[in-house]
């Protein structure tokens, strides 16, 4: 199902060693160690607890030994991955391509842990308009460090360009063809070819076990795959089964008197909405989705994820939050792990954030369920 030209690098890759690449089913030559990762002194940091099996004693020829949850065993899990996400994040990161039945070429972005220990659920992200994964590797990398094997969408209307100065930009072109859900599941029944990145341990990656996450435009998106939608749309048209939980951050704005409503009458996935306190679209009362306020000030962090300029129109660059992200990112770490992970430890701790003081944060976490 891959493209001829990806096929073409592969096969280069294979017969090109000398020159020091790496091939594997799909994947394209670039692949870089997220912001500079020194594995031997931060893998421990991303790993966390976040890396426990979730169903039973796995056999030993799935599992190495995990020294991490030894070590961090008795410590609060959001923060320990609040830490570890203020830091460098101990996550790789690789691109990806295959074409799809329809003709169309999906562009995507990996990211998973520097040492892989256990088996991995799967996250498909999907991001803002007109945005390409690699805009996400602060919170892709961060969630992928937690014990979680990330597939990040590109947005098609998400064009490369060359400025003056030879900068690599990106632009929003609308008129081209925007992301679809059908996208998004497709990546998920190839989530074996992505896997392949991970040599003999590609069979770590667990895809039934599924959570999506999104941003912007994006969240609705993700939202729609876990059968949430907004009350003027028909949310269970792309609900896929295999979804069990849901993270979006900062939605972009529903129509006026619209509201996040659950679509279908099982029920769907497990959902936690995050982003600034005020600006999160409302829900009928009782659907049981969960929302976290967060006290940040732009919708990308000040530019450290998405497309800051999609957004901001004259003045200065605002100034980045990681904090605020880090936050999100440990929430959301917590929230995967009960939800596909089915550490019924982490529903505790994460209902526990409501009225929580994290240090580096101008304000205490709000969460409540709708």
């Amino acid at each position: 199902m891959m493209d001829d030209e990806t096929l073409n690098t592969v096969e280069t890759m294979e017969a090109g060693k000398k020159a020091g690449t790496q091939g594997s089913c799909g994947l394209l030559r670039r692949e870089m160690i997220w912001s500079g990762v020194c594995a031997a002194g931060l893998s421990g940091l991303g790993a966390s607890s976040a890396f426990a099996q979730s169903r039973g004693k796995p056999a030993d020829g799935e599992r190495g030994f995990n020294p991490m949850t030894w070590l961090n065993r008795g410590r609060d899990s959001f923060e320990v991955v609040y830490e570890a996400s203020t830091g460098v994040v101990a996550a790789r990161t690789r691109d990806f391509s295959i074409r799809a039945p329809d003709g169309n070429v999906c562009q995507a972005r990996i990211a998973y842990p520097v040492t892989v220990f256990d088996r991995m659920p799967l996250i498909i992200f999907c991001p803002d308009a007109g945005c390409k994964g690699a805009m996400y590797d602060p919170l892709i990398g961060a969630l992928a460090a937690s014990g979680y094997f990330v597939i990040a969408l590109d947005d098609p209307r998400a064009i490369s360009l060359k400025a003056g100065d030879g900068a690599t930009l990106v632009a929003n072109a609308p008129e081209m063809r925007r992301p679809s859900p059908a996208e998004a599941r497709f990546l998920i029944d190839m989530a074996s070819e992505a896997a392949q990145v991970l040599g003999a341990r590609a069979n770590r990656v667990d895809a039934t076990r599924v959570g999506v996450a999104g941003h912007g435009e994006g969240a609705w998106m993700a939202l729609s795959l876990a059968g949430w939608g907004s009350s003027n749309s028909d949310g269970a048209a792309a609900r896929d089964g295999r979804v069990v939980a849901a993270f979006v951050l900062s939605p972009s704005p529903l129509e006026n008197n619209a509201r996040i409503v659950n679509a279908v009458p099982d029920g769907g996935a497990l959902a936690l909405l995050a982003g600034q306190q005020g600006a999160l679209p409302t829900a009928l009362p009782g659907c049981g989705l969960i929302a976290l306020n967060l006290p940040m000030r732009s919708t990308n962090f000040g530019g450290l994820i998405g497309n800051p300029s999609a957004n901001r129109k004259t003045g200065p660059r605002p100034a980045p939050e990681p904090r605020p992200l880090a936050a999100a990112v440990a929430a959301a770490s917590i929230f995967f792990d009960w939800g596909l992970k089915r550490q019924s430890d982490r529903k505790r701790t994460l209902l526990g954030l409501d009225g929580r003081v994290v240090e580096g944060l101008s304000q205490p976490l709000h969460l409540h369920r709708i």
